[in-house]
């Protein structure tokens, strides 16, 4: 066999060593791909897991503010139904507030009731030297409602608890016709429209409440009456003429406990 000359060995000798070197070049190159895509795809991993982990927390959240909204919403309703109904409600209530602000409230209307049937107050002591006054018969309050009376009343009143709104719409309007001038009167127009109001006839409440309010804005149901009309006319979207009304609660009632609602019903609004 021929000696290879040694130039051409020389030759294939570095062609043998370029390919040698490309051959160890594209392996590193393959190593270092497959390096960054197993980085790449852990990257992608992470993402995912936060993703996930992120819309997990969202949903989570979501959760927790529907559930505290709707809290917050029977919590409001029950206040409100609360302080709106100081006489017919009896001794157990929700919570302590409430029972402090039912009996501000009742000590209250004790006193306007006092005022208003002509109940003398307490007399004060005579000053020394001075012939006391001529006793003046004190007027006559208005009879108590009689038995018959007072169970119609309590009668139209217990469907309204019971949630039968159209029959206690019913029985105070027969309670009404039946007893014109019962001191009951106002309260029974009251109900009829809370019963407008629970039926979610909130125009129908609107113009029960206000007839309240013009016709007997001393009432101590007035303050309730102004209150809820607020509260149907956004029920209804009107918002503007809610917040008017509701700023009239506190302008014409003020330190009521419905004059603290209407506020704190104007902050959530704003």
């Amino acid at each position: 066999m021929a000696a290879i000359p040694r130039q051409k060995l020389v030759l294939v000798i570095i062609v043998l060593l370029a390919l040698f070197l490309t051959g160890c070049a594209n392996d590193s190159q393959i190593r270092e791909q497959q390096a960054l895509y197993q980085r790449l795809s852990a990257v992608e991993q992470q993402q995912k897991a936060l993703r996930e982990s992120q819309q997990k927390l969202n949903a989570d959240t979501n959760i927790r503010l529907d559930n505290l909204e709707r809290e917050l919403k029977l919590l409001s309703e029950s206040v409100e139904d609360s302080l709106t109904k100081p006489e017919e409600i009896g001794a157990s209530a929700a919570s302590p507030e409430i029972d402090a602000a039912l009996e501000r409230i009742e000590k209250r209307l004790q006193k306007l009731e006092q005022q208003a049937t002509g109940n003398p107050a307490a007399p004060s002591p005579s000053s020394p030297g001075k012939t006391p006054p001529a006793v003046v018969p004190a007027k006559k309050s208005p009879p108590p409602p009689g038995a018959r009376e007072k169970a119609l009343y309590d009668d139209a009143y217990a469907a309204f608890k019971r949630g039968n709104f159209k029959a206690a719409k019913s029985k105070f309007k027969k309670f009404i016709s039946t007893y014109p001038n019962s001191t009951y009167k106002v309260n029974a127009l009251f109900w009829i429209g809370e019963c407008y109001y629970k039926s979610r006839d909130y125009a129908e409440a609107i113009i029960k409440y206000d007839a309240i309010v013009a016709s007997y804005p001393h009432h101590p149901k007035a303050p309730s009456a102004l209150l809820k009309q607020g509260f149907a006319f956004i029920q209804l979207g009107d918002t503007t003429d809610g917040k008017l009304i509701l700023e009239k609660v506190i302008k014409n009632y003020p330190g009521t406990d419905q004059a603290e609602i209407a506020k704190r019903k104007l902050k959530i609004l704003k």
